[in-house]
């Protein structure tokens, strides 16, 4: 399994476990819930929360998993991720 295929079935469990489902009112539900500061992005301390809580990765390799989910899914060099970046990942 790859790194996107176990990150995206982790997101989509939690959705599914905290929202009900895995569409675009979860996803948008999911995301405001890890975008602290409401700002419209989910910079690596919110994204090292969502992914705590999806049960990815573990405390020593988090920041790992941090570093490279912003790398794939920052597609406008923000360093952070945008609601549209996450849902390109989850269909």
């Amino acid at each position: 399994m790859s790194f996107e295929d176990d990150l995206v079935d982790k997101i989509v469990a939690l959705m599914r476990k905290r929202f009900g489902g895995v569409d675009e009112v979860a996803l948008g539900r999911l995301f405001s819930t890890y975008d602290d500061n409401g700002d419209g992005q989910i910079d690596g301390a919110e994204l090292a929360r969502m992914l705590a809580d999806a049960e990815v990765g573990n405390a020593r390799t988090r920041k790992a998993w941090v570093r490279v989910a912003i790398q794939q899914l920052d597609k406008d060099g923000s360093r952070t991720i945008s609601l549209s970046e996450l849902a390109t990942i989850i269909e």
